[in-house]
């Protein structure tokens, strides 16, 4: 069930984790199965941030560098940063119709 989709346009800075699975705690061997990771299009993962199983960012999210993405931001149009990574701001509709 793991995997990694990633949309068009995105720009994927240096040093980024994109991390699909985890190990078993108890045994190292063995990778336990995590729901697929999903980056929209006309994103842009900052240096070294790193985006955890499971997360879905949708189109147009700016991800700060040294994020933690723990969680999902599926709405997109908007900016997240820090560890955990929390909102900052949303890209207001204005500004989305002069990026498009």
């Amino acid at each position: 069930m793991n995997g990694i989709e990633i949309g068009d346009y995105t720009n994927i800075a240096p040093g980024v984790g994109i991390i699909s699975a985890n190990h078993d705690p108890v045994d190292n061997d063995k990778h336990l199965p995590s729901p697929p990771i999903k980056i929209g299009k006309h994103c842009w993962i900052g240096i070294n941030a790193v985006i955890l199983p499971g997360v879905i960012l949708g189109d147009y999210t700016i991800v700060g560098a040294g994020a933690v993405a723990t969680k999902s931001f599926e709405e997109g149009y908007c900016i997240i940063a820090g560890n955990p990574a929390k909102l900052l701001r949303k890209i207001e509709l204005k500004e989305k119709r002069e990026k498009i």
